[in-house]
């Protein structure tokens, strides 16, 4: 009912915009002739970033007037109504990476390929992939996170463990039971929801290339890629080495400044998190570092992606090319990127930004470590994970199946098939060749 009264409430102030122009690389191109004030919905650290931006953007855009608009709750509903009433709609809006996809097939987002297309390879293709739908651009890549693991270095001096040393998951494995043993399972190596297993699924299947939907959206979880995560999954709850705690939940939280866990494999925009815990959570303080993530296989891929954000222009904004604008200057130069990244750690998707010597600043908070330059190191490698319009949903349906397998004692040698005949029925998506 809020969200109907929130949709009649943008019908009542404003009209259809089916009419608004499209964006030109003409329009975008005169900016003397942009003007006016730019609506823009983001939220939290992001939003926050935005509006700091605002002041430089100005200088170069001195008639246009962003407004940045720290809305959260119900934002991303509130953006499908207005999007399907063609009323009501920001001109720009933030939207998470996962997600993007669900609303680029809607048809409601401006087709942004004039003007954006060139920049196509300044993104990792991983990012920009997700951004395109029928050989157009509806979104730009915002912030990424590219993974490592956040390790507690007095635990891993304490028991003897050289972070250096670990290339594979097969040697992340050893040293967790080296770690478990010598405290007596006091200290686990890291946390593992098992409610909330496709999180680490999507870590490692970006790092063998495997796909839960192929490139015509069809199903392909079942296939040998499928196998090798839940293998190393496997392993990982059967070493006891994994603490099931909550994602994000008060356990998970409170690890972070205690000695219950020893590494947090996770994306960059992480390390914010840990600065912000520190000083809400009792405990004794940690001192911390990064090391890369490890393959599968030794000389495999050491990075993947977990989050991120895109930008995005509805199509009824009528002032696309003021728009345009301030997304561009944002996103697609070095100069927005890296401010945003100084002020909120927000890492960047844009390439060239991350050429540049602020990722190679020293971070006091984890001994020194340049830890901007060892996420930048792989991010333009990572490959292409297939996240369609289904995308969220089954993720649901992967969390609960994962979750019966581990509860059935991960015995059952079927759990792909009946993941994939799940989404075949739940989803009515084909299956594809590896089915």
């Amino acid at each position: 009912m809020l969200l109907i009264g929130i949709m009649l409430a943008g019908c009542s102030a404003s009209r259809p915009a089916t009419d608004a122009p499209p964006l030109t690389a003409v329009a975008a191109s005169q900016p003397d002739r942009l003007r006016g004030t730019v609506e823009v919905w983001s939220w939290n650290i992001a939003a926050k970033s935005l509006q700091q931006l605002t002041p430089a953007f100005r200088q170069h855009y001195p008639a246009i007037a962003p407004n940045v608009d720290m809305t959260g709750a119900n934002m991303e509903a509130r953006l499908l109504l207005s999007l399907a009433s063609n009323v009501g709609a920001p001109d720009i809006s933030q939207l998470q990476c996962e997600e993007a996809s669900h609303y680029v097939c809607t048809g409601k987002l401006a087709d942004l390929t004039a003007v954006a297309a060139s920049y196509q390879k300044d993104f990792p293709a991983s990012l920009w992939h997700n951004c395109v739908y029928k050989g157009h651009v509806y979104a730009i890549p915002w912030d990424m996170g590219p993974c490592a693991v956040y390790y507690k270095r007095n635990i891993f001096r304490q028991y003897g463990i050289d972070p250096q040393k670990i290339e594979t998951w097969d040697d992340f494995i050893a040293a967790g039971r080296q770690i478990l043993q010598k405290s007596h399972g006091q200290t686990k190596m890291l946390p593992m929801d098992t409610g909330a297993l496709a999180t680490m699924y999507q870590l490692l299947i970006q790092q063998n290339g495997g796909q839960i939907f192929d490139d015509n959206g069809r199903i392909v979880v079942n296939s040998p890629q499928s196998r090798q995560v839940l293998d190393v999954i496997q392993r990982m709850l059967q070493a006891g080495i994994c603490s099931n705690v909550k994602l994000w939940g008060q356990e998970f939280m409170a690890g972070l400044n205690n000695d219950t866990i020893a590494t947090y494999p996770e994306a960059a925009w992480f390390a914010g998190t840990i600065k912000d815990a520190a000083p809400d959570y009792g405990g004794k303080r940690q001192s911390w570092g990064v090391f890369r993530l490890p393959a599968l296989v030794k000389g495999g891929l050491r990075t993947s992606n977990l989050g991120g954000s895109v930008l995005v222009i509805p199509q009824q904004c009528r002032k696309k090319a003021a728009a345009w604008a301030f997304l561009r200057y944002a996103l697609c130069t070095p100069e927005g990127q890296l401010a945003m990244y100084k002020s909120e750690n927000l890492f960047p998707a844009y390439l060239p930004a991350l050429r540049s010597s602020v990722c190679d600043e020293p971070d006091p908070f984890f001994g020194g470590q340049r830890i901007g330059r060892l996420f930048a190191g792989d991010a333009a490698k990572m490959n292409i994970l297939n996240r369609t319009a289904d995308w969220m949903e089954a993720l649901g349906y992967l969390n609960q199946t994962f979750s019966k397998w581990v509860d059935d004692g991960m015995t059952d040698g079927h759990v792909l098939d009946e993941l994939a005949q799940k989404l075949h029925r739940r989803l009515g998506v084909p299956y594809g060749h590896e089915e």
